[in-house]
């Protein structure tokens, strides 16, 4: 496998969100192994799991990717303070019937980030950026986001998985050694852009639930290659491009 990475960072609010995290990991598993024990007379994961909800919403009002982040990060903590302080017996709510409420406030969410954009907004923050040589792609991203350009003259296709973050998959410069490649996708809570070659046909079986998979790519007149996608995204989104 030849791998070339040309650029890697860490900033210092990706390190802070990343340490967040692991606290985050760490007391879920602190919970885990106290009930586990029997420490206490409640059971302290069922109980005070909403709280992660409180901790996500904490990072969205610390490090605001946009002005919607803060209308969402108050959000997240209010949901879990009320959903542990009704695990605790003290208040009646049932999240089965506030549900649609997420879907509003998502859409509030759009609507701010498109009227108060800003310069810094508009910038993609890239964990790493690379190029590759391999005849299959494999990515596997979580909180994190990825640029990714492959230039191998025997494309086969491969896997990508991305939670919670970003991936740019540049393919224009790769070439296939069959008429056929196939690449695996699962989005989640993440957005993938794919740039292909103009003269590969796009193929989209794509799966989206509380998404969107965007085909903009200009079909060739006699295509000599397929690029057959597949796979699912959940509240996430997929755009293809020459």
């Amino acid at each position: 496998m030849d791998k070339q990475v040309t650029m890697r960072f860490d900033s210092p609010r990706r390190s802070a969100r990343r340490a967040l995290f692991g606290l985050s990991v760490i007391g879920i598993g602190a919970l885990a192994l106290l009930d586990n024990l029997h420490v206490f007379d409640i059971a302290l994961l069922r109980t005070f799991w909403p709280l992660a909800f409180v901790v996500w919403g904490l990072s969205r009002l610390a490090w605001p990717r946009h002005p919607g982040s803060r209308l969402f990060g108050l959000v997240l903590i209010l949901v879990g303070g009320l959903m542990t302080a009704h695990n605790l017996g003290h208040a009646d709510f049932d999240l089965r019937q506030w549900w649609p409420v997420f879907i509003i406030l998502a859409g509030a969410s759009i609507v701010m980030r498109g009227w108060f954009r800003s310069p810094r907004c508009d910038r993609v923050r890239f964990e790493s950026s690379a190029i590759e040589h391999v005849d299959e792609v494999n990515v596997d991203a979580t909180f994190s986001g990825i640029k990714l350009q492959n230039d191998s003259r025997t494309f086969k296709g491969g896997k990508i998985a991305v939670t919670f973050g970003g991936l740019e998959l540049d393919l224009r410069e790769a070439a296939m050694d069959g008429p056929e490649a196939t690449i695996d996708i699962s989005a989640t809570f993440s957005g993938i852009e794919l740039r292909i070659p103009r003269d590969w046909q796009v193929v989209v079986q794509l799966t989206a639930t509380m998404g969107a998979v965007h085909d903009k790519t200009a079909p060739p007149a006699s295509p000599s290659h397929r690029l057959v996608l597949r796979g699912e995204t959940l509240f996430g989104g997929v755009e293809i491009k020459n």
